[in-house]
């Protein structure tokens, strides 16, 4: 029953609730900082440490939830009623969270951020790591794995261009008063209202039409539930022991952190360094998107020819290349001007092609995180994807939390001008200049590194076969002695 093949729209059921995380993603990383700083006019670094702080959290709850999780005992199994239990705050939160009082200021509005920042990524925690461990769960059939992720991720980028379409089309817009809507101050609440609702309503939708599966998934495992630092430190000192999962772990932080700093100031940069309208921001996030989504059905032909691990590799270097050249270009003087009609083609051709690579790595790393919850069963004869997936979800949470704390300082450092009049054309041009060393080179030699880190990564294609043969004969054999016994 274990290795069974999942109906479509149990499936699409799943999928569908990635978009409450890519509500939250897109908010986080593309508009919150740029909104605090720029709109509501907070220092840099102070809101660079708020969403540093609410990282933070999120690096004890992530890995907690997955393991309570993973010994919860309920008639609704162990991962559904969390899910449940996160939707209706998550709207509430997003909501507060893009709609302080006007009368908050310097420290006090530094508060309010830091405070439901942190409510806002613990409410998603409640649903992101069980949804995470439940879709290892739902069968053991490794194409059927590689479609839930494909389900998974296509829904994330489909989430992420709604996201888009409908902050710049409706709540961003341009006015006369707002050339640049983005800093409009009205459009923030009624973007957070709408999409906190989204989110909550997708949550219930993936909760409802996953429910019939609970019977099939995997009982409660052989590992204690995590309810004190120690029991947690352990767990976690286990897992680092794995090869494969510490060289995972470690290059998708450092990875993650130079994607989270990138689309942090993504705003910024396309806004005040690239000159940019309104209408063709948003087709620089429909290029990267785009290009996700178009891809991400061929990417099981790719992983399939290539190996999980090269697959991994070309997605990251390619990515890296693709986000780098275009700002380094610039600023050695190779790249067409902001007035030129050739700029705004290659930055879209730059971004599809980056959407592209997102589109392979996406699917790569879902199956990879699975192969290594296998090879951890094999190792150590517990089966705990909660808490595995909840650390590799802090490692993806890196993205904006450490993200958002490295562009608020380097906003700070190269003293960019802050608040809603600052229009572009209007910042000094070796403060732009300095922006694109941070943006661009600066990230380089540590996206390298990222690379480097991953070569230690040792599951391959016929290691997880040989690994899958040993757990479907302890399983049996497990399956055996138990019947016999009775």
């Amino acid at each position: 029953m274990r290795d069974r093949v999942l109906k479509i729209p149990t499936k699409m059921a799943y999928g569908v609730g990635q978009v409450a995380e890519s509500i939250k993603s897109n908010s986080f990383e593309f508009f919150l900082l740029f909104y605090y700083v720029q709109v509501l006019h907070l220092e840099p670094a102070k809101a660079g440490l708020a969403l540093f702080l609410a990282l933070v959290v999120d690096a004890v709850t992530d890995p907690l939830l997955g393991s309570v999780s993973d010994g919860a005992r309920t008639r609704w199994g162990r991962r559904h009623p969390y899910i449940y239990a996160a939707a209706v705050p998550f709207a509430i939160g997003l909501w507060l969270l893009f709609s302080p009082p006007a009368t908050l200021s310097g420290w006090t509005l530094f508060a309010w951020l830091t405070f439901f920042a942190i409510a806002v990524r613990t409410v998603m925690t409640f649903f992101i790591v069980p949804y995470y461990a439940l879709g290892a769960e739902l069968t053991d059939n490794q194409r059927e794995r590689s479609a839930i992720v494909a389900y998974r991720n296509m829904f994330s980028f489909l989430g992420s261009i709604a996201v888009t379409a409908a902050a710049f089309q409706i709540f961003f817009k341009a006015s006369a008063e707002f050339p640049q809507g983005q800093l409009n101050p009205a459009a923030y609440p009624s973007f957070a209202l709408a999409f906190g609702i989204a989110g909550m309503v997708v949550i219930l939708i993936c909760a409802r039409g996953t429910q019939s599966q609970i019977p099939y998934l995997h009982p409660v495992g052989t590992g204690a539930r995590i309810t004190d630092v120690r029991a947690y430190l352990a767990q976690l000192k286990g897992m680092l022991s794995n090869p494969s999962f510490l060289a995972f772990f470690l290059v998708s932080v450092m990875f993650f952190i130079i994607l989270g700093t990138q689309r942090t100031l993504a705003l910024h940069m396309n806004t005040y360094f690239w000159e940019l309208s309104t209408k063709n921001i948003q087709f620089m996030l429909y290029a990267l998107f785009g290009g996700t989504v178009i891809f991400i059905p061929f990417a099981k032909y790719i992983i399939d020819r290539l190996d999980k691990k090269r697959s991994m590799y070309v997605g990251l270097i390619l990515l890296l290349a693709a986000f780098v050249l275009p700002t380094s270009l610039r600023l050695l003087g190779l790249f067409p001007e902001n007035s030129s009609p050739l700029c705004l083609p290659f930055l879209l051709a730059a971004q599809f092609f980056a959407g592209i690579c997102v589109g392979l790595l996406v699917v790569t790393t879902g199956a990879i995180v699975a192969d290594i919850a296998d090879d951890h069963e094999w190792r150590t004869g517990k089966r705990q994807e909660g808490a595995l997936f909840g650390f590799f979800n802090f490692a993806n949470k890196a993205t904006s939390g450490v993200g958002h704390l490295v562009a608020g300082v380097a906003l700070s450092l190269i003293s960019f001008p802050t608040g809603r009049t600052v229009r572009p054309g209007e910042v000094a041009q070796d403060v732009l200049n300095h922006l694109g060393w941070v943006y661009g080179p600066g990230v380089f030699l540590f996206g390298v590194l990222s690379v480097y880190v991953f070569s230690f990564y040792r599951i391959t294609r016929d290691s997880h076969a040989k690994t899958m043969e040993d757990l479907v004969a302890r399983r049996l054999a497990t399956q055996t002695n138990t019947e016999s016994a009775i």
